[in-house]
């Protein structure tokens, strides 16, 4: 099998930093994610799934670099990039200008919220004509050349994204300023300015957050459907199951800063391993037979503060709550970090699963 186009592994991130490396004054170094490990192959759509605070968008963000600093930083582990020549990156070890480099142009993202990530006082087709500039490596290039072929060139390039995503007034949408175009229509807008510098991942952080139902599924399919078409792999973030069951290829499910469920969607989604994950389907709306109470996960996801040595689920954990004895002298209760059970490619950690 040929390397995965990203590879993410045992990456810790943790909050609390000072300008000097050490602990800011009043405050203690907390570990947020805990040795995260997973793969992306060329072209795949990858799901990183869990609820708010489980870690994931950290993740994404330590990947890119985008970390807020002096008080973030990565602590340990790697994230090994394939280039297109056949070399690997990694780019815990770049510094912030050749990270400049590979944002955008090899891995782009798209944010929950489309009005955040645009100018509200410049045009759409200025936003999108600055993202082909920045794609380009000719620095002579920029703004002020809106005369001539190279615009006119460009312009069509981009009418052609925005037929693909859906719109059928091209032109018009150009011509519009953010906050005359709905929100499924600004996260189409997104999704061509990530395409349009024509890289190799994109990283879409909980996209579809801030739109309803209809909404969403179109946007997914236009995001699936471009990134099909150009060859590029997705990394969607996202706390909804349904959703991963419909897009995804393969799946990891985060709790707690570490992966504690993955593989192909089939396997995790048809055969749940992990009790967090049963839990989570389970939590799912049924779409026929009579409406009845909706089940959830009893308890709350701890603080990265409250993190612990061993399992983390294991005060929400319902086969911890059903076996007999003391729960406190069980082994999930213990420091003991929970081993991997593997079956395939599907594998889970957790003390009570048995392949």
């Amino acid at each position: 099998m040929s390397e995965p186009l990203l590879k993410v592994e045992g990456l810790s991130v943790a909050f609390g930093f000072g300008k000097d490396g050490k602990a800011a004054k009043g405050k203690s170094i907390v570990q947020v994610t805990d040795k995260v490990s997973f793969h992306i192959d060329e072209g795949e759509f990858f799901a990183l799934v869990g609820e708010s605070g489980s870690g994931k968008s950290v993740t994404s963000m330590g990947i890119l670099r985008l970390l807020p600093t002096p008080s973030a930083r990565v602590v340990e582990g790697s994230v090994i990039l394939r280039m297109p020549d056949g070399s690997s990156l990694d780019l815990t070890k770049l510094s912030l200008e050749e990270m400049r480099k590979i944002r955008g142009s090899e891995i782009a993202c798209i944010f929950q919220e489309p009005m955040q990530a645009l100018n509200p006082v410049l045009n759409i087709k200025k936003q999108l004509l600055e993202a082909l500039r920045c794609s380009r490596s000719k620095a002579s290039w920029t703004l002020s050349s809106s005369q001539g072929t190279l615009q006119g060139d460009d312009l069509a390039t981009i009418r052609t994204y925005l037929l693909q995503a859906g719109f059928t007034d091209p032109d018009r949408v150009l011509e519009s300023y953010p906050h005359e175009l709905s929100g499924g229509m600004l996260q189409r807008i997104c999704i061509v300015m990530a395409l349009l510098q024509k890289p190799r991942l994109i990283i879409a952080d909980e996209p579809t957050t801030a739109l309803d139902v209809t909404v969403q599924a179109q946007v997914l399919a236009v995001l699936r459907e471009l990134a099909k078409n150009s060859g590029t792999a997705v990394l969607l973030i996202t706390h909804n199951m349904g959703i991963v069951s419909q897009y995804a290829q393969r799946i990891a499910v985060m709790y707690a800063g570490r992966i504690v469920e993955s593989g192909n969607v089939d396997d995790v989604i048809g055969s749940p391993l992990h009790p967090y994950t049963r839990g989570l389907l389970a939590a799912i709306p049924e779409s026929r037979g009579d409406i009845g109470s909706l089940r959830s996960i009893p308890g709350q996801m701890p603080h990265a503060r409250d993190f612990v040595a061993g399992c983390r689920f294991a005060d929400r954990c319902e086969l911890l709550a059903c076996e007999g004895g003391d729960p406190e002298q069980s082994t999930c209760r213990s420091t003991k970090i929970p081993p991997c059970v593997q079956v395939g490619s599907h594998q889970a950690f957790c003390f009570k699963v048995r392949p």
